[in-house]
């Protein structure tokens, strides 16, 4: 079996927690993450902030990551 390359994500730990506060959640990370990934065809957040790939990208992996076990 080939050796599989590793993925290239940049996942920095509490980036998307600042990232959560700046745009005005506060600490409501999860709230964040579902509102990119509901508005993120239009390019913009209900607070008018504009939504880039990379938050798209972040907030998918917290999405993602809510279902794992603890």
């Amino acid at each position: 079996m080939p050796k599989q390359k590793p993925l290239n994500l940049d996942l920095k730990e509490g980036a998307f927690t600042r990232m959560a506060k700046d745009k005005g959640y506060g600490d409501n990370v999860q709230k964040f993450a579902t509102d990119i990934m509901k508005f993120r065809e239009k390019g913009k957040l209900p607070n008018g902030k504009r939504i880039t790939p990379l938050m798209v990208k972040r907030a998918n992996f917290v999405k993602v990551s809510r279902k794992w076990k603890k």
